[in-house]
C-alpha cells in the first residue's frame, strides 16, 4: 500500500539521520533557565493620549506569592521612537505585585500619528512554564500609541443589511482640531469611518455631509480597476478579499433629525469587492443618544 511505503521510507530516512550524526557533529548550548520570579506585562492595549500628555504608564505584575522582597527587573527596549525615553529597569517595592514603567514623551511627537514601542522582560525574571488561569503571560510587549483629540459625542446602533445583515452599538466622535467626525472601529477594530458634517443645527435638506479619509480629504477607492467615492470597510472577505463601502449617487446621505425611528444617520451604499457587488441599500445609525 502507498501509505505503508511512505511510513517505511520515513523510518529508513530517520534511521540514516541518527546513524550519520555523532556527539561531535554539533555543540548544543542550553538557554537561560527560567527565573524564580514570574513577571509579566499586564496587557498590550494600544494607547490614545491627550494632546497635553507628557508620559504614559506601562504596568507590570509579578505572580509570585508569599513574603515578596523588593525586586528590580531589567527591561529590554527592542524598538521605540527617538522622542520616547523608557527606563532600563522597573522596581517592585517589597510586598508589591504591581510596578509601573513610566515612558516619557519628549519633543518630536506629532499628533494623529501612530508610533510603536516593543519591550521585553529578561527571561531570568519571567517564567514561561507557569500557567495562570487569571493572567495571560506577556513577557514581550508590543503596542502602538498616538495623540489625538477625538471625543465621544454620541452613541447609536449601526445597522448593516447588505454584507453582514446585523446591527451593533457604535460611538460617534468628533475632533475639534481636525473639524472631523468618525465612527471608530465601525466594522473592524482599528478601522474608522470618517466624515465631515455641518452638525445637528441644520435640517436634513440644509446640511452638508461627506465621507472622508483620516486627513479630511474626500473618500476615494479603487475596486476592480474602477474608482469610486468610497473607502475600505476594514473587512477582508475570506473568498473575495477586501470589501469597500461605495456611496450611491442620487440618494439622501447624512443626518435626518426626523427619521422613521427618531434621529438617524443614513448612508446609501453598495458593498463591493473586485469581483462585483454584494448589493446596495441604506446602512444607518439609529437609537442615537447625544452626549451633551
Amino acid at each position: 500500500m502507498k501509505l505503508n511505503k511512505i511510513f517505511l521510507l520515513s523510518f529508513l530516512a530517520l534511521g540514516a539521520l541518527f546513524t550519520a550524526c555523532s556527539d561531535d557533529d554539533h555543540e548544543y548550548s542550553w538557554g537561560k533557565p527560567a527565573g524564580e520570579n514570574t513577571v509579566t506585562f499586564v496587557n498590550e492595549e494600544n494607547m490614545v493620549l491627550d494632546f497635553e500628555a507628557q508620559d504614559f504608564d506601562i504596568n507590570l505584575i509579578r505572580l509570585n506569592t508569599g513574603n515578596l522582597p523588593e525586586l528590580t527587573v531589567p527591561v529590554k527596549v527592542l524598538g521605540k521612537p527617538d522622542f520616547l525615553t523608557i527606563p532600563e529597569t522597573v522596581t517592585f517595592a517589597a510586598g508589591d505585585t504591581i510596578a509601573v514603567l513610566k515612558a516619557k514623551i519628549g519633543e518630536g511627537m506629532e499628533a494623529f500619528t501612530t508610533y510603536n514601542v516593543s519591550l521585553m522582560i529578561d527571561e531570568e525574571y519571567t517564567n514561561p512554564y507557569v500557567d495562570s488561569l487569571d493572567v495571560n503571560l506577556i513577557p514581550r510587549f508590543n503596542i502602538s500609541f498616538l495623540k489625538e483629540d477625538f471625543k465621544t459625542i454620541g452613541m447609536g446602533t449601526f445597522n448593516e443589511p447588505i454584507a453582514f445583515e446585523d446591527s451593533w452599538e457604535v460611538e460617534i466622535q468628533y475632533s475639534a482640531v481636525l473639524n472631523l467626525y468618525r465612527i471608530p472601529d465601525c466594522i473592524v477594530n482599528g478601522t474608522h469611518w470618517y466624515f465631515r458634517w455641518s452638525g445637528r443645527g441644520a435640517s436634513a435638506e440644509e446640511q452638508s455631509f461627506e465621507f472622508t479619509d483620516e486627513t479630511g480629504n474626500k473618500a476615494s477607492c479603487t475596486v476592480g480597476g474602477d474608482k469610486y467615492y468610497g473607502f475600505f470597510s476594514g473587512y477582508n472577505h475570506p473568498s473575495y478579499g477586501p470589501i469597500y463601502v461605495c456611496v450611491l449617487d442620487g440618494y439622501f446621505m447624512g443626518y435626518d433629525p426626523e427619521g422613521e425611528n427618531g434621529p438617524e444617520f443614513d448612508f446609501p451604499v453598495s458593498w463591493r469587492v473586485s469581483a462585483g457587488s454584494f448589493g446596495a441599500d441604506y446602512d444607518y445609525i439609529d437609537n442615537i443618544e447625544w452626549v451633551e
